[in-house]
């Protein structure tokens, strides 16, 4: 994998409780850049990004980065804190970039990287807080939640543009599905939801690169395409 990974408890005034972190640092110590990516174990243990970074610097398409993973509590509490939740927004966009340079180090930017429900979120919460974050990676967003609401409020969200990384899969056409552990009911599918996001963001000004890839809700379509992603974010 390279580099060294180290745990960490974090506390917070927006969170009923401490959340884990994982920070990854670049191999050679000279990373301008970090990445902080929301389902942190689904990212590490599913989709391999450790190792998928660290390949894409050793081949030269990525500058050295710096990654911080936050695991999720509980799946229960992956679903509150990743439905456009503004105690989590607060807590991803005013209390990690200050504990990141605190723990991690000084960066130049600061990306925030999101799968499923926490692409959602990472949208939401770069939209909250504009100028937090220099872009966004939403790997397969779950913007269908409550009827799409991301997408019908985007007209009153702050205007200010940020980069995202839409993707989603040509196969992702569930419809009127329910996700346990919690009653989220899904009404309509992931492809068309994506769609609506990506063509609303554009309106509102936002540079997006919307990714169709041959696939479903699938880790191994999200490992695919994650150093592309990543590439177009912090090159861009």
């Amino acid at each position: 994998m390279g580099g060294l990974m180290t745990e960490h408890a974090i506390p917070s005034a927006h969170l009923p409780a401490p959340r884990e972190a994982w920070v990854h640092r670049s191999t050679d110590g000279g990373a301008k850049d970090c990445l902080l990516f929301l389902d942190g174990e689904l990212f590490t243990e599913r989709v391999k990004a450790p190792y998928l970074v660290r390949g894409a610097e050793a081949a030269g398409t990525l500058p050295p980065v710096t990654c911080v993973y936050l695991p999720n509590a509980s799946a229960a509490g992956r679903h509150a804190d990743y439905t456009c939740n503004e105690a989590f927004a607060s807590f991803a966009a005013e209390e990690m970039p200050a504990w990141i340079e605190l723990e991690a180090g000084r960066f130049e930017r600061l990306f925030l990287c999101g799968l499923s429900l926490s692409a959602l979120q990472a949208v939401f919460t770069a939209l909250r807080h504009p100028g937090v974050f220099a872009g966004v990676l939403a790997q397969s967003p779950s913007a269908w939640w409550q009827e799409e609401w991301l997408t019908q409020s985007l007209p009153a969200m702050p205007a200010r543009p940020n980069r995202f990384w839409l993707s989603v899969g040509t196969q992702e056409l569930q419809t009127n599905v329910s996700h346990p552990p919690t009653p989220l009911v899904q009404t309509t599918s992931q492809l068309d939801s994506v769609h609506r996001l990506a063509a609303a963001l554009t309106a509102a000004g936002h540079p997006v690169h919307l990714h169709e890839y041959d696939g479903g809700h699938d880790p191994a379509c999200w490992a695919a395409e994650l150093p592309e992603a990543l590439a177009w974010l912090i090159q861009g």
